[in-house]
Parts: structure tokens; C-alpha cells; sequence
């Protein structure tokens, strides 16, 4: 673990808002994320694998380039992908990120700043957007027309799982936006 998180252990769980500050990717909406719901989902990930292979390719190799109370400089080399990736803290609750990337389907930058704003919402989903922009007015009309029923007629045997199933999907969308 990188020293700059060494003085933020307080700050590791709850919630960060995340802003994209330049992406050649397109616009990028402002969101939340939940960290507590991302470990949980990633200690899930590594119950289930247990006895498996890694889901990271294991040919990729990590190296921490800088590693100060301030800043730290993470590299990963895979076969197709180089990605680097610099933390620089700013204060006590925010941090910038830059990732640089490159690999056969070209480069991929992205600035993005992460701010702390304390513990996660009870219920709160893993991301959560912007109720008013417009991806989750994008997500709250497909969510309208996704019908259990409908979706679910030729599953025969199954139909009550596959039904439950697009009910958490609507669920898991529409919490997304709250």
C-alpha cells in the first residue's frame, strides 16, 4: 500500500464524489462511489475464486514508482496494456488522480479529482450519478420499459428467477439516480 494512504486509513470507507477534470473519452458524469460496496463486492469476487485462477491476468506486472507521505506512482505492464497511474493527495479529504494508458487499442488519459465526503448512505448503490443529468434520465426510461413479464415469457422453467432478476436489474438502475 502506497504511504500516502497511511495518513487517510480514516477516509478509505464511505463515499467519494468523483470528478472527471479531462478525459479523451468523452464526457464523463459527475458520480459518487461507495467504497464500502466495492469491498464488499470485491471480497465476494475473491470468495468465489478461491481455488481458481486470478481474475487479474497474472502475466501483468505491478511496480510502485514514487511512493511519498504526498504522492504515489503505480505502473502496471501487461501484454497489450501499459497503464500508469499518479495519486497526489490534496489535504486531508481529496486526492487527484491521473491515469495514462497505452496499449493496441491506443492511449487513454484521464484526470479525475476524489473527494471524501464521509460515510456511504444506508442502501446507497456502488456508483450513484446525478438525479438530473442526463444519463440517468437515459437509465430511468429504460428502466420504465424493461417488463419482468414480457422480457421473461419464454423462459419456461426458469421464468420466476429470470423475472426476479430484471426486477433487482431495475432496482440496481434506478438506485443508481437517487
Amino acid at each position: 500500500m502506497p504511504r500516502m494512504f497511511k495518513g487517510m486509513q480514516s477516509q478509505q470507507k464511505g463515499q467519494y464524489r468523483i470528478e472527471v477534470l479531462e478525459s479523451d473519452s468523452g464526457k464523463t458524469p459527475q458520480m459518487t462511489i461507495c467504497t464500502d460496496n466495492l469491498m464488499r463486492q470485491a471480497q465476494a469476487e475473491r470468495g468465489k475464486s478461491k481455488g481458481t485462477s486470478r481474475s487479474s491476468d497474472p502475466s501483468c506486472k505491478h511496480r510502485l514508482l514514487k511512493d511519498t507521505a504526498d504522492e504515489a506512482t503505480l505502473e502496471t505492464v501487461c501484454k497489450d496494456r501499459t497503464t500508469t497511474v499518479n495519486m497526489k493527495r490534496e489535504g486531508a479529504k481529496s486526492m487527484l488522480m491521473t491515469v495514462a494508458s497505452t496499449g493496441k487499442n491506443g492511449p487513454h488519459n484521464i484526470k479525475m479529482r476524489y473527494t471524501h465526503l464521509g460515510a456511504c448512505r444506508e442502501g446507497q448503490s456502488t456508483v450513484t450519478l446525478d438525479a438530473n443529468s442526463d444519463e440517468c434520465r437515459k437509465i430511468r426510461a429504460q428502466a420504465a420499459k424493461m417488463d419482468p413479464a414480457k422480457q421473461c415469457a419464454s423462459a419456461k422453467s426458469d421464468r420466476a428467477q429470470c423475472e426476479q432478476r430484471m426486477r433487482d436489474a431495475v432496482a440496481q438502475m434506478t438506485a443508481m439516480c437517487r
